[in-house]
């Protein structure tokens, strides 16, 4: 199961910067910022899984 983990650690990374970004006038909220970071953590998160995914499965057929 440690294909996984590569995709857990990317959401955190993504989510930590999007929290640092700065952002317009009444949108600097942390939480309006986490929200709107969900657009991009979890499309790539889930590229990330779907490679790593794809690669031990690769690794354990042969």
């Amino acid at each position: 199961m440690k294909w996984w983990v590569p995709a857990i650690l990317m959401y955190v990374l993504i989510c930590m910067i999007g929290l640092f970004l700065p952002a317009s006038e009444g949108y600097d909220v942390w939480s309006w910022k986490l929200l709107v970071v969900q657009i991009y953590a979890i499309p790539i998160s889930l590229f990330v899984l779907a490679f790593n995914y794809w690669n031990y499965r690769k690794k354990t057929i042969r």
